[in-house]
Order: C-alpha cells, then sequence, then structure tokens
C-alpha cells in the first residue's frame, strides 16, 4: 500500500469517528431532554436543559446548535419562547 493510499485510509477513519462522537453526544444530549421532560406534556424549559448539559460537560454553543439540530430533524420543537417538547 503506498503512502497516499494509507494517509488516504486514515482520513476516511477519522472522519468516521468524528462523526460517531458527534452521534453518541446527540444521544447524550437527548437523554438529559428526556430526563427533564415528565408528565404528560413532555415540555421543558431551555435554560433548564442549558444548566443541566453544562452540568455534564456541553458548552451553551454545543447545547445551541443541538437543539438546532433537532428541530431540523423533528425530533423537539419550541412549542412556546423559551420551551423545548418532544415530538
Amino acid at each position: 500500500m503506498d503512502f497516499n493510499r494509507l494517509v488516504s485510509y486514515q482520513n476516511m477513519l477519522q472522519k468516521s469517528l468524528r462523526k460517531e462522537q458527534s452521534e453518541d453526544r446527540k444521544i447524550d444530549f437527548l437523554t438529559i431532554i428526556n430526563q427533564l421532560t415528565f408528565g404528560p406534556k413532555n415540555i421543558v424549559q431551555k435554560e433548564e436543559i442549558l444548566l443541566e448539559a453544562q452540568v455534564q460537560g456541553f458548552t451553551e454553543k454545543e447545547v445551541d446548535s443541538l437543539i438546532s439540530e433537532l428541530i431540523k430533524e423533528n425530533i423537539i420543537y419550541e412549542s412556546s419562547p423559551g420551551y423545548i417538547k418532544k415530538r
């Protein structure tokens, strides 16, 4: 195997690992939302999500990004300003 193919293979593995780590973070974040939403309404304040996520090592930027991503994926939505609800 020549050097360029080896580097290409290594880059592919790194990209795959980054994607897997990103998915793991998303799952961890969804777990936080699941823990905070209870009762028949399944609703939680964004601020409460942010506080709990920060305790578990998420940054505010990461939380905002994940919320936006999950809204785009139609997993959660903002039921009213400042409140997140699961679908």
